[in-house]
């Protein structure tokens, strides 16, 4: 009892610290489940919220976390000392081995282009704060192939600019199991990202922007219009993001977000290219045949998407929901081919005391994630840049498609949790099957550390793909 005493009372005084004007480290993406099951139930049922990209910073949930001290004691206790090591000065915040066997060479969701064929994981991660103004933050994954950079940067400035340069991940969505623009589906590019600790004005207005160098592209064209005897170029194309968010009331929360690749091998971007492509994204993108001869060969500044997004929250009688939803679009809502994407989600984070469950679910239209100035598309590494399914089609065959996930968190006691998501996947173009899969992990605590191990547990993936071949990964992990 006096250690967690101690614990509280010391994670208050940094905290305390930290939100003085000061830079945040943030908190794991898609790298530790139980950590992010309980953040996004406190999301869920916190008004004045308004958090609409992650990573998560640590002094955001800190500050949320205060506001359910007596409305959800339970949840506020174990949070606050899962969240601990995240609020001190510096810290080695977590670390996970996982070894595993799997049949069928297929990319697992939101795990930056690993496979089922994966055996040996390592991540894990730390960060040091020097002043309220410094910090540095590593954090990546290991397996026997490579070594992933996730949240490894520097990081600098005070309460309403903070800029990190490095491999810093984005996720612009408020949905868990999938994102239309950016996830972390494919490998961390390195960036440059500025956006604000504290909110700004009453309305609780938050920004996020970056810019970033993605990997080769096997293809980009040289010119401007799509025709027969293109010439095609190897490149590293630019990736631009921006995220806006305000609170509409004190339960709603509306936010934008843009992407814009361009650039890279044969196509040159000045400044002016760039402004122009995004204030005019109609005029800059999608140049018809009878514009050729007015423009220059550049003159069509590379790809867009863009999103506008909603998440509302609140409860009826004693059952709290979050109800969120995307209409997002690519190039212009009534350009080109309409190629248009929309999304719904409900989440129920308190079924009762020890039951979650969230449904998702995504329709979106042909070519999504495909475009005619780069051969790859919006891809990073040989995965799309957004949402699992973009993954699961012929490389070449931008199919429209809808998804379905259902995500079930049960805690089994007090040290055993079993987290389950069934999804569901069909692709519109014939040749194709509907996919289903099962992913469930079984954790449970240790009473006392073993091997420095201070939990261990299962987890099994299995189903079949959208060409109907049948699909298993099995694996053990140990958190530290």
């Amino acid at each position: 009892m006096l250690k967690k005493i101690s614990l509280l009372v010391g994670l208050a005084i940094s905290a305390n610290a930290m939100a003085k004007g000061g830079v945040s480290p943030y908190l794991p993406l898609n790298q530790a489940p139980e950590l992010e099951h309980q953040i996004q139930r406190l999301l869920a049922v916190s008004k004045n919220t308004h958090i609409m990209s992650k990573p998560y910073k640590a002094h955001d949930i800190y500050k949320v976390l205060q506001t359910v001290r007596h409305s959800y004691p339970e949840l506020y206790q174990t949070l606050s000392y899962q969240i601990s090591p995240y609020v001190q000065s510096d810290a080695g915040t977590f670390a996970k081995v996982t070894l595993a066997a799997g049949t069928k060479d297929k990319t697992l969701p939101n795990q930056r282009g690993q496979t089922t064929k994966t055996n040996l994981i390592v991540e894990g991660g730390a960060y040091a704060n020097f002043g309220r103004y410094f910090g540095v933050s590593v954090a990546g994954i290991a397996n026997e192939d490579e070594i992933l950079p996730t949240q490894s940067f520097v990081y600098l400035g005070y309460k309403y600019a903070q800029l990190d340069i490095g491999y810093r991940e984005h996720w612009y969505s408020p949905f868990n199991d999938s994102a239309m623009l950016l996830s972390t589906q494919a490998k961390t590019t390195p960036s440059i990202t500025l956006s604000n600790v504290e909110p700004i004005t009453s309305f609780n207005i938050r920004y996020d922007m970056f810019i970033s160098k993605m990997t080769e592209q096997s293809g980009i064209r040289k010119g401007t219009i799509k025709k027969e005897g293109n010439i095609f170029e190897a490149g590293k194309p630019y990736l631009f993001g921006l995220q806006t968010s305000f609170a509409a009331t004190d339960n709603l929360t509306i936010s934008l977000s843009r992407l814009m690749q361009f650039g890279g091998g044969p196509r040159s971007v000045t400044l002016k290219d760039f402004t122009e492509g995004f204030f005019k994204p109609s005029t800059r993108d999608n140049v018809r045949t009878s514009e050729q001869a007015t423009v220059d060969e550049n003159y069509e500044l590379g790809d867009q998407i863009g999103s506008i997004t909603f998440a509302y929250n609140t409860s009826i009688y004693t059952l709290p929901f979050e109800l969120y939803g995307e209409v997002a679009l690519e190039d212009t809502l009534g350009g080109g081919d309409r190629n248009n994407s929309y999304s719904l989600g409900l989440y129920l984070p308190f079924l009762n005391s020890n039951h979650s469950l969230r449904l998702e679910h995504s329709n979106w239209q042909d070519k999504w994630y495909e475009n005619q100035i780069y051969l790859d598309g919006n891809r990073n590494s040989g995965n799309v840049i957004g949402h699992w399914a973009g993954d699961e089609h012929d490389y070449t065959d931008y199919t429209p498609a809808k998804s379905m996930s259902v995500n079930w968190h049960w805690q089994l006691s007090k040290i055993e949790s079993l987290n389950t998501t069934i999804r569901m996947l069909k692709n519109k173009r014939s040749g194709y099957k509907t996919s289903y899969e099962l992913q469930t992990a079984y954790t449970r605590k240790l009473s006392k550390p073993i091997m420095g191990a201070k939990s261990w547990g299962a987890e099994l993936y299995q189903g079949k793909d959208v060409y109907g071949d049948t699909f298993a990964r099995l694996g053990v992990f140990a958190n530290f």
